[in-house]
């Protein structure tokens, strides 16, 4: 028996939803994105996000809803108002109390955004545009989907009610475990997966740092809920300029915020010494 938000479609079905609107979804699927942090250490720890993706006849979205919420707040004049009275208490509790910080007092408030990742698919071109962030930009590049070769096995797995089959690949440095449902005629799936004839319901990487597991998925009627990016804060890159860029912010924070700040701000242990790695991997070439 299946457990989740009733979803029933076949390809017939889909074919025929597909043609109603080129400019929206007819599927949603919410997954949780995790990783492994601190391996082998006594700070090990899973980090989960949840991610939605929207799937139309000719682009999916990929986004972090918590993010959009808290964005869409901010970019309405009702709800900044709202948010900075809300920062405000939050700044002020922060100061008064010895435990909570003010990062975890407005996540507890449901009103901080997490990933700010967000990924475009276009099936015409066969082009992923990717937005993430380096504080205080956003940065756009584009991977094309034949990155992904798979290469499915006989092996099966029931995922939400569905059987799901396994198929392998690397990808960008790491390689991944994922399985797909047939029945589920798309071929779509978290992140920057994509390309099996099925939607991918779970993925995991081979050495178990990072996956993503469906949770719930459901047929609909909507717009791709993109958020507006500020232009003055938006590059364009490509995604090995940005990965390496991103790898050298992290590694020198203290110098990266002392600039940011005009030397105002310099703060002390913040650069990395951890050994956690990006999702892909490959930019050390």
């Amino acid at each position: 028996m299946r457990t989740f938000l009733t979803f029933t479609l076949t390809i017939g079905c889909i074919i025929s939803v597909c043609a109603q609107d080129n400019n929206k979804a007819f599927i949603k699927a919410q997954y949780e994105q995790w990783s492994l942090l601190d391996k082998d250490t006594e700070k090990a720890h899973t980090k989960t996000d949840k991610f939605i993706l929207q799937i139309g006849k000719n682009a999916s979205y990929y986004y972090d809803p918590q993010t959009y919420y808290v964005d869409s707040m901010r970019n309405d004049p009702n709800g900044r108002i709202i948010l900075d009275q809300a920062t405000s208490d939050a700044f002020r509790e922060s100061m008064e109390s010895k435990s909570n910080s003010y990062f975890k007092i407005l996540e507890e408030k449901g009103l901080l955004g997490q990933s700010r990742y967000r990924a475009i698919k276009n099936f015409k071109e066969n082009k992923i545009t990717v937005y993430d962030w380096i504080s205080p930009d956003f940065y756009e590049y584009s991977v094309d989907m034949d990155d992904l070769n798979w290469q499915i096995a006989d092996s099966t797995m029931t995922v939400l009610g569905y059987e799901c089959i396994l198929a392998t690949a690397d990808y960008h440095g790491r390689k991944w475990k994922a399985w797909f449902a047939p029945e589920i005629a798309v071929q779509d799936g978290p992140w920057q997966l994509c390309g099996l004839p099925g939607l991918i319901m779970k993925a995991d990487t081979e050495d178990g740092l990072f996956g993503f597991s469906i949770t719930g998925i459901q047929e609909c009627d909507e717009e791709f809920k993109k958020t507006h990016i500020n232009k003055d804060k938006l590059f364009k890159s490509n995604r090995m300029a940005y990965l390496k860029m991103k790898d050298h912010t992290r590694r020198n924070r203290r110098a990266y915020i002392s600039a940011l700040t005009g030397g105002k701000v310099n703060p002390r242990g913040a650069d990395y010494k951890g050994k956690d790695d990006f999702i892909e991997t490959d930019y050390h070439k």
